[in-house]
């Protein structure tokens, strides 16, 4: 579980630190297209059952690959990273909330999170969890047009972030394994065993290598909104009718490179006990999202 291995990261004192910028851009003017609403927007809080966006619109389906080195990363089997390692996944998880197209503007259409039935996901939110086939897809309802690509946090809106995991039905329940009661819950929980390369690789002392760390925490907390906010830039095009979908890599190189990249951790605010590494790898990932590229269509 989660809450026995240190949990989410903390906090910049200004409360920004690559949280992103996205997540509160306007809607565009007909962003409700088939949706029937003049303006839409994501409901506010957290509510177990969201008010639907928009009544119509067409499904996009994005199914999350995670790659490493530009090849599958196979969860549960041995991987061969770049830097020659060997890289065994154990454990990836990550929420994904508030997800919106980019129009041709650059302006902001917001969707609704959809299960297989087509109705909102509870708490507008999707899990992805590497043992789940199924969680692979992230469902959304979108009104038809040309765009530029997605946008959405990767991780907890404030509201679902600060509510009760005791009191939650999945995903938020504690059966998540991504609670974390002093912060809220984790965004990415990732953990692995890495074996070092044959030969002269730089090995690190807690049992990864210089580029691949054997754990990723990484979250917010309770005071202040710091999931980050990534976009998938390419064309995407929705029809009016049917369904749609791509592939959306998560590019495990960047999250190693985020991860153990030279990151100043000014005004990090652990939780009590122990920091681990797994949290300040956390922290340095979301840190520096803005310069990476951790999501991207694929062919």
């Amino acid at each position: 579980m989660a809450s026995g291995t240190g949990g989410a990261g903390g906090s910049q004192p200004d409360g920004s630190g690559g949280a992103g910028g996205m997540g509160g851009a306007a809607a565009q003017p007909d962003a409700a297209g088939a949706g029937g609403q003049a303006e839409a927007t994501w409901p506010t809080g957290c509510a177990e059952r969201p008010a639907p966006i928009r009544t119509q619109g067409t499904l996009v389906e994005l199914a999350f690959e995670l790659v490493l080195g530009g090849e599958p990363f196979v969860f549960g089997e041995p991987n061969v990273a770049p830097d020659g390692s060997t890289v065994t996944p154990l454990n990836v998880r990550f929420y994904v909330s508030h997800a919106a197209l980019i129009g041709a503007d650059g302006d902001l259409v917001f969707v609704d999170i959809v299960g297989p039935d087509g109705a909102p996901t509870p708490y507008g939110v999707h899990f992805y969890n590497a043992e789940d086939p199924g969680s692979a897809t992230l469902r959304l309802r979108a009104p038809a047009g040309s765009y530029e690509g997605v946008s959405f946090v990767w991780g907890l809106h404030q509201a679902c972030n600060t509510s009760r995991p005791e009191t939650s039905v999945a995903p938020l329940s504690e059966a998540s394994q991504m609670t974390w009661p002093h912060t809220g819950y984790l965004f990415l929980r990732y953990e692995g065993s890495v074996a070092p390369p044959t030969g002269d690789g730089p090995v690190d002392p807690e049992g990864g290598t210089a580029s691949v760390p054997p754990a990723v925490h990484m979250g917010g907390n309770l005071v202040m909104d710091l999931a980050p906010t990534v976009e998938v830039r390419g064309a995407l095009s929705v029809p009016a009718s049917g369904a749609t979908g791509k592939v959306v890599r998560v590019v495990m190189d960047e999250v190693f490179g985020g991860a153990t990249a030279d990151v100043d951790l000014t005004g990090f605010v652990s939780p009590p006990g122990p920091v681990g590494d797994e949290l300040l790898a956390g922290e340095r990932l979301r840190r520096g999202i803005p310069d990476l590229t951790v999501f991207a269509f694929g062919p």
